[in-house]
């Protein structure tokens, strides 16, 4: 992560093409929005700062994605009942599945 003139850069160790991270990585530029700071990254970005400190490796805790995401018992509970009114098991559902789920149900209004 760094600073480029007006915007953050930010690149990903790894893909989900490339697990390795072997291969060159671009930058994804993150811009400030100053028409809508609700949902401006930088301005949530300095919040997270303000209210927790990462340390000298890693922006965010954890090193698992998925245990910090299901370690979330609300939504752990819910996740797991619903799946189990519906016959289904929740280790059967991989996590990337309920998130992107709950994106596309968000996003399509």
């Amino acid at each position: 992560m760094r600073w480029n003139e007006d915007h953050l850069q930010i690149y990903f160790a790894h893909s989900k093409t490339d697990q390795s991270g072997d291969r060159p990585r671009d930058p994804r530029n993150i811009y400030a929005n100053p028409i809508s700071p609700e949902i401006c990254p930088i301005l949530a970005l300095g919040i997270y700062f303000l209210c927790y400190v990462p340390d000298d490796q890693w922006l965010f805790p954890g090193r698992s994605q998925y245990k910090r995401f299901m370690q979330m018992d609300t939504v752990q509970r819910a996740v797991t009942t619903h799946l189990l009114s519906l016959g289904l098991q929740p280790q059967d559902i991989g996590i990337h599945s309920i998130r992107k789920g709950s994106a596309t149900f968000c996003a399509s209004g």
